[in-house]
């Protein structure tokens, strides 16, 4: 179980199935994600800010590119945010 960062509600999460995906990797989060939010965040909240739009969208191609429908975040993007979340990102430099 996660504490949704942005509303306080509790969800579960996947990750640690054996294949290390949660129900939000299928999600096509919009590139609007605030960099603010340092953990998970529930679906009403994932859905609420994918229709939102907000300071500081992220730029496709420079803080993130989409493969088959996923959202991946570039090295730019996770030097932004300024730490590794540990769950394997692809471009994690850290």
């Amino acid at each position: 179980m996660k504490t949704c960062e942005r509303c306080g509600q509790s969800f579960g999460c996947d990750s640690n199935n054996k294949d290390k995906k949660c129900w939000c990797m299928n999600l096509a989060i919009a590139p609007a994600m605030p960099l603010q939010y340092k953990d998970c965040l529930c679906s009403a909240c994932l859905n609420d800010l994918s229709l939102t739009k907000q300071n500081g969208d992220l730029i496709e191609g420079e803080d993130f590119y989409l493969e088959k429908g996923l959202l991946v975040f570039t090295e730019k993007y996770h030097l932004n945010k300024g730490y590794c979340c540990g769950n394997g990102c692809r471009h994690c430099p850290y």
